[in-house]
């Protein structure tokens, strides 16, 4: 799964009438964020444009590179993104995109209190980083870079399972009801609805915390469901 950013992805790309489009993320400050938004992107390639295709292979190898220094098996990136959209909804959620300044936000409530190595990536860069489906425990620093804000910036990538489970942890600090470690069907309408979770909730984190989190959510579930390809 990518996270990337529209503006950067226009700047990449060199053409400024055509998005980026992909789920991979930078330090910056969250007030450099602003209203900026982030897609998540279910691959490497898909995230990014046709006339930036160059920048994809060269992410590719650069993961690829750091995955064999570890030890680590091969992605294999699916030559077309896997379709985890059923009527308009990715996933469960409404949205596979948000503000990149509610994303960031959301990941640095995560690792406040609880090392969150992942959700650390988003919190430091909504712009773009890669998950893989592997299990390895702390993220990578890759050899690949990329114009950000006018500096060259190193990627990461992180691990699928590993963001998973932190989402989980999240959930808790959203005040995100899971059954069993799961997020069930009724709860993923209400998050998209904007309704209280449960008797008394205030509802304070419906319209954008909330949200974001389910977005990113089912993305890595359905990231990890879908596996490597092959």
């Amino acid at each position: 799964m990518t996270v990337a950013n529209d503006r950067f992805a226009r700047n990449l790309a060199g053409d400024g009438n055509r998005p980026l489009r992909g789920l991979a993320l930078p330090k910056h400050s969250v007030a450099e964020f602003g209203t900026m938004s982030t897609g998540l992107f279910m691959g490497v390639r898909g995230s990014y444009i046709d006339e930036a295709q160059a920048s994809a292979t060269a992410f590719l190898d650069a993961i690829n590179g750091a995955l064999s220094d570890r030890g680590i098996a091969q992605y294999v990136d699916p030559q077309q993104s896997p379709n985890v959209y059923k009527d308009d909804l990715f996933g469960r959620s409404e949205l596979d995109h948000h503000s990149s300044r509610v994303l960031a936000e959301i990941a640095g409530l995560a690792t406040e209190s609880k090392e969150c190595p992942n959700l650390s990536l988003i919190r430091d860069n909504p712009y773009r980083v890669t998950f893989v489906p592997a299990d390895f425990a702390r993220p990578l620093p890759t050899e690949h870079r990329e114009q950000i804000g006018g500096s060259a910036v190193q990627i990461w990538v992180g691990s699928l399972p590993h963001l998973l489970a932190e989402l989980r942890l999240l959930a808790g600090k959203l005040r995100i009801p899971l059954a069993n470690g799961d997020l069930t069907d009724e709860i993923a309408i209400a998050i998209n609805a904007f309704e209280p979770l449960y008797e008394g909730d205030s509802n304070e984190l419906a319209e954008d915390e909330r949200t974001a989190w389910l977005a990113l959510y089912e993305g890595a579930r359905r990231g990890c469901s879908i596996g490597p390809a092959t």
